[in-house]
């Protein structure tokens, strides 16, 4: 194929946002056929579904359920992404334009969708729905019509496509993954700890055929946020679940919660050991892995080609800054309400993951920055060269031979 040939954004654009809302549609609405609900109220289900999913929140019978499920994000994103890289063959002429209107489109669909899937007991807000799914289905399908084009670089902003930006932002999203990992990899330690507990948690909730596919697929999409709350322990503010539950890296204060079976990954209540203090160490390890990583792209990073250690240094900082932004918004969005009174609160505060995060992970991308820095110019050094060696002072080989060339070593 030839690859100056672009598409129009518009038509695959509106496909993109259609075809995205109607295979969710009827995964959704399936479901709820499967448990023996009605067409109207299936069809209401699988509607409401979708929105809450993409963060839309929800209302039923007076109390709010606004939580952002990071699962659900992530599974509609891909879904838009796979339906935009299916849309676009050729890349199309312009991402940007494409991203809106198929953000625009799937806005429109969400409002309506809210609009006609409430009813006076359930209620979904068609601003924040529209809102919500206009932001994810937009990022998802830019990314979806870029990435395998290799053209994610026209997404940038003009003044963010200098190589000291795009190389911060890069080593800031590997430094991110990292604490993101390793919060993860403390949620699956506890889950394996406690399965005993979610074992109980699940037969008190007894869900039978019907409802067995669907909790295990609501505690498998709860364990993306599971993984924000725990980075945000490790970053020290911590999060809460209801008035009378709290976790931080002093301890854990543990009242009343939801009987999902997912939440037995919930730490034992009292004060942690001295051993917790590694733990706190993991942001600053995560920017130490940014700045490692980043790469100026540019011999003279933001052109201070006469102090190269100080360029090194502030690209670091840079990387472990982004890094930092990363976590802090993904963090600080993964909170909401989960229920009526004292569940009314859970999860992060929504700000101070972000601040927090920021200046850690940028002392730990400009530390690392700096090693990166001495180890690349020590593995530059040039090495002595041996033809400059002092060579050994030649030496008699036998006593007895006669003088001459043969007597000496050549």
């Amino acid at each position: 194929m030839n690859s100056t040939v672009t598409t129009p954004p518009l038509r695959p654009g509106v496909l993109t946002a259609g075809v995205s809302a109607l295979v969710a549609l009827v995964v959704g609405s399936g479901v709820a056929l499967l448990a023996g609900v009605g067409l109207v109220s299936a069809l209401r289900t699988g509607a409401r579904s979708w929105l809450v999913l993409q963060g839309a929140g929800i209302e039923l019978q007076g109390a709010t359920l606004g939580l952002v499920p990071l699962g659900g994000v992530l599974l509609c994103g891909a879904l838009t992404a796979r339906v935009a890289r299916a849309m676009t063959p050729a890349p199309v002429e312009s991402p940007g334009a494409f991203a809106a209107t198929v953000a625009g489109t799937s806005g429109v669909v969400a409002a309506v969708l809210a609009s006609v899937s409430s009813t006076p007991e359930i209620v979904v807000n068609p601003a924040r729905a529209a809102a919500a799914v206009f932001v994810v289905t937009g990022v998802s399908a830019a990314l979806g019509a870029t990435m395998h084009h290799g053209r994610a670089g026209d997404l940038w902003p003009a003044p963010w496509r200098r190589p000291e930006v795009r190389g911060a932002v890069s080593a800031g999203a590997r430094g991110a993954a990292v604490l993101l990992a390793a919060a993860g990899v403390v949620v699956v330690t506890l889950l394996v700890r406690h399965v005993e507990r979610a074992g109980q948690l699940w037969a008190l909730l007894d869900p039978g055929a019907s409802g067995t596919p669907a909790l295990a697929a609501i505690c498998l999409l709860a364990v993306p946020t599971m993984v924000a709350w725990t980075a945000s322990v490790l970053l020290g503010p911590g999060f809460v679940l209801g008035t009378q539950t709290s976790v931080d890296l002093a301890g854990a204060q543990l009242g009343p919660v939801p009987g999902l079976p997912v939440l037995a990954a919930l730490p034992s209540p009292g004060t942690f050991g001295d051993w917790v203090v590694v733990l706190g160490l993991v942001p600053v390890l995560a920017g130490l892995v940014a700045g490692w990583t980043v790469r100026a792209g540019a011999e003279a990073p933001f052109g201070l080609s006469d102090r190269p250690v100080l360029g090194r240094s502030l690209l670091g900082l840079a990387a472990g800054a982004a890094g930092g932004v990363v976590v802090g918004v993904l963090v600080g969005a993964s909170g909401g309400a989960v229920g009526p009174g004292r569940l009314a609160d859970a999860g992060p505060p929504a700000l101070t993951p972000l601040l927090v995060a920021v200046p850690v992970m940028a002392v730990g991308g400009a530390l690392g920055a700096l090693a990166a820095h001495y180890r690349d110019a020590r593995a530059l050094r040039p090495e002595p060269d041996a033809d400059a060696r002092p060579t050994r002072r030649p030496r008699l080989r036998l006593r007895h031979q006669p003088p001459g060339a043969d007597r000496r070593d050549g």
